[in-house]
């Protein structure tokens, strides 16, 4: 079994938290590093008082907002490059693969609108070059790529996601 410890390092004048799987410690030895979770619940992490899950099972876009739900969350809504940085850190915190990841934007409900699964206003982007593309076969929105770029894409594929609690 292993214990998870965390520290905050600086990542593109980001603070980004990163996690380690470290053997188990002692049982009165404390815990290293700051603490990530600060008011989150168990496996969830704090960034500017939003909590974070990254779910690594793979969903259909839908499935994957119903898996949210599930947990009073929603898909992730990603309101600023340092949001951004800070989603994409925590996605490859635990997947070193680092696949696509399922977020909350999408344009289901009209074509060219895009909007976040929560509500929340839509004040940042972060398209990949060309994108969006899709037309009416593409309606939700992956993490993707090296340089982890917004694409649109059928959401009918399965994929990891990540949740929000507000």
């Amino acid at each position: 079994m292993k214990n998870i410890s965390c520290h905050v390092q600086r990542f593109n004048n980001v603070k980004v938290f990163v996690v380690f799987f470290d053997d188990l410690r002692a049982a009165d030895e404390k815990p290293r590093g700051d603490c990530i979770q600060c008011g989150c619940p168990t496996s969830w992490y704090n960034f500017n008082g939003r909590c974070y899950k990254y779910i690594l099972t793979p969903q259909k876009w839908f499935g994957a907002q119903v898996h949210c739900a599930s947990m009073g969350a929603n898909l992730v809504s990603i309101h600023s490059s340092h949001e951004q940085t800070f989603v994409t850190a925590l996605i490859s915190s635990f997947d070193p693969s680092e696949r696509p990841t399922w977020i909350g934007f999408n344009d289901l409900f009209q074509e060219g609108r895009w909007t976040w699964s929560d509500g929340s206003e839509v004040n940042f982007v972060f398209w990949s070059t060309g994108e969006p593309n899709g037309g009416t076969g593409q309606n939700c929105v992956l993490n993707w790529g090296t340089n982890w770029k917004w694409i649109d894409y059928p959401c009918s594929y399965s994929f990891p996601f990540v949740c929000t609690l507000s």
